[in-house]
């Protein structure tokens, strides 16, 4: 685990970096955006994202909502970032699905940044979304008994990120902004930073249809077998 010292050097030169080509951030980003959208199966390599991000040209075959989901991911990943060490709110998890979400299909419709307005179905889920009436409430359960805690754990972010996706507040994206309120989460309480792994997508889904509030062990166990981006990285910092 890295020292507090050295977490918060980390932090410094992430900001410090925005904006740099071949520098901490955009390597960051990368590699987050990499993992978390080929768990919702876009096509796109890291080094597919760097010619998309750098040089505006899209290689291999994608969809257009993939594309465009896949270049507001770069921007809502700057959202994240900036969001460190503040609280979390509802305004602000909206702000990022519209950031997430402009220009694709839900942006057409009205909906992006807009919480669901009829009920999602999860093919093979074992538990039912929130209706689309009970979400506020629900994420503001959910949020304000976050920050009642004491000390945050893996634990407390994993049951977190378990009931988010479980009130499943959007019509699309959940999982995307899901996993970038996780990235928030670790950075916030300085905590190892093991995020979701793409290669890996469906022991990930497999632990987190396996874990219940009461129970999110199989969750946690998936996140502390993953890589720790800052001790894998220190030299960038």
């Amino acid at each position: 685990m890295v020292n507090l010292t050295d977490y918060n050097r980390f932090l410094e030169i992430l900001n410090q970096t925005k904006g740099i080509h071949n520098a901490l951030n955009e390597f960051m980003k990368y590699d987050f955006i990499y993992h978390s959208n080929k768990i919702e199966s876009s096509a796109f390599t890291i080094e597919a994202l760097q010619m998309l991000f750098e040089k505006n040209i899209v290689t291999g075959t994608h969809t257009l909502d993939d594309v465009q989901e896949t270049v507001n991911s770069f921007y809502t990943f700057d959202l994240v970032i900036d969001s460190i060490d503040n609280d979390l709110t509802l305004d602000m998890i909206k702000s990022w699905h519209g950031s997430l979400m402009y220009r694709t299909k839900l942006y057409d419709l009205g909906l992006a940044g807009v919480f669901k307005k009829y009920q999602n179905k999860i093919l093979g889920a074992k538990f039912d979304t929130a209706n689309p009436l009970e979400v506020e409430d629900k994420l503001n359960i959910l949020i304000n008994n976050f920050y009642s805690l004491e000390e945050v754990t893996i634990e407390d972010i994993a049951r977190f990120h378990l009931e988010f996706e479980t009130i499943h507040p959007f019509q699309d994206g959940n999982g995307r902004i899901g996993r970038f309120i996780y990235l928030k989460q670790l950075l916030d309480n300085r905590l190892g930073l093991k995020y979701m792994n793409g290669e890996t997508s469906s022991e990930y889904k497999k632990a987190l249809g396996s874990s219940t509030s009461e129970n999110v062990k199989p969750l946690v166990d998936y996140i502390n077998e993953q890589k720790d981006f800052i001790e894998e990285n220190k030299s960038m910092f």
